[in-house]
């Protein structure tokens, strides 16, 4: 995935740096710890019940 977009891009450069920096955020996001208890992604759509049928 990320070769494709880094490969593909206009500037291959700046898409790499994006990526980078996409991954270290990450990481300090991760590490600085979640708010209250949940430990997972909870969807707030209102298509949820149509996904869980399929």
């Amino acid at each position: 995935m990320v070769n494709t977009a880094i490969a593909a891009a206009a500037d291959p450069v700046a898409m790499a740096r994006a990526f980078k920096l996409a991954v270290e955020s990450g990481r300090i996001a991760y590490e600085s710890g979640l708010a209250g208890t949940v430990n997972h992604a909870v969807a707030s759509s209102p298509l949820t019940a149509f996904l869980d049928s399929m």
